[in-house]
């Protein structure tokens, strides 16, 4: 199967099931701990009482969030290398779509939702709900994700040596 085989179009991945392992498992296992740990952590802090399960859950949401803002800060650093030879779209980068296959695309989405249905109810019920900031964590780790391997078209040669042409 040849590259080209892999695409259906500009920026549209599709899965490849003669490939290896699926890229970015370092990433998506990085993301599934961090959203098993906030759960665990916000139901503790749901059921328990006292000053402990507060500390406890402001470190992990507070690591969450500033893992998850470098995570982006990285990320989209990356990109901006990458748009001066690919043509990089926020809906790629960010969400993945039309940039990644369905299965990594899938993942880190459903645990970035996870992480964000889990923050709004901890905000019923945990006190003060510091849970708000963990759902940076996701989009830090998409953005890393779509920089690093997600699919993008090539940038036409004439925009890489910063000619436009002239509009018609």
């Amino acid at each position: 199967m040849t590259d080209d085989d892999a695409r259906t179009g500009p920026g549209d991945a599709v899965s490849n099931p003669v490939a290896g392992p699926m890229e970015g498992q370092a990433v998506i296992r990085l993301d599934a701990i961090g959203t098993a740990v906030f759960v665990a952590v916000t139901v503790l802090a749901a059921v328990g009482e006292g000053d402990a399960a507060d500390l406890v859950n402001l470190v992990v949401s507070g690591v969450l969030f500033l893992g998850g803002c470098a995570a982006f800060a990285v990320g989209f650093a990356r990109a901006a290398g990458r748009s001066r030879t690919e043509i990089i779209d926020l809906a790629g980068l960010f969400y993945l779509t039309g940039s990644a296959p369905k299965e990594p695309r899938r993942l880190l989405l459903g645990l970035w939702f996870a992480q964000i249905v889990v923050a709004a109810a901890s905000v019923a019920v945990v006190q003060p709900p510091f849970g708000v900031m963990a759902p940076v964590w996701g989009i830090g780790l998409l953005t890393v994700w779509g920089a690093r391997h997600g699919t993008f078209p090539p940038r036409p040669v004439e925009d890489r040596l910063g000619r436009r042409s002239a509009p018609q």
